[in-house]
């Protein structure tokens, strides 16, 4: 039995985690999250996140979640593309499972407060990822968290898998 994989997609700053956390709750069968920054957060202390000591992350990432689709784990991934690289890797690793790919999106000036408010993000990062986190990039869905709390974006994505 495989299971289902939604991937969020979208800047630092906008709202993935919460939605997926959300998400994690109020859907009827169990969700592992899958996340960049717990990815991370296994990596020895003050070696900046993208640092060129682990180039391959995020298809690290992608492997991984293929790994617990493979053995009937339902997963949401909360991951940030940067490119055309990571959506390509991602999306061939786990082709043959029922992929949702989602955008989260929220506006540049919500996302730039939102990251002073948090503290613990670089400054800037939202904004260095803006543009190209989107590019190229073929969703099954759109949810803004801005427009909508975390909660209709989660009954959005959950009403778009039935």
């Amino acid at each position: 039995m495989k299971g289902n994989v939604v991937v969020l997609n979208g800047t630092s700053s906008a709202g993935k985690t919460i939605l997926a956390r959300h998400l994690q709750s109020k859907c009827s069968e169990v969700y592992l999250l899958c996340s960049l920054d717990a990815f991370w957060d296994m990596t020895p202390y003050r070696i900046p996140a993208g640092s060129i000591n682990f180039p391959n992350m995020k298809l690290a990432i992608a492997k991984s979640v293929r790994a617990l689709a493979e053995t009937g784990h339902n997963v949401i991934v909360d991951l940030v593309f940067c490119g055309q690289k990571t959506y390509r890797e991602l999306t061939h690793e786990l082709e043959q499972f029922n992929l949702k790919i989602v955008k989260v999106e929220c506006p540049l000036e919500e996302l730039e407060k939102r990251e002073l408010a948090r503290g613990n993000r670089r400054v800037g990062l939202a904004k260095s990822q803006y543009e190209s986190v989107h590019c190229g990039v073929l969703y099954d869905l759109e949810v803004n968290t801005f427009l909508n709390s975390p909660e209709q974006c989660a009954q959005q994505i959950i009403d778009s898998m039935s």
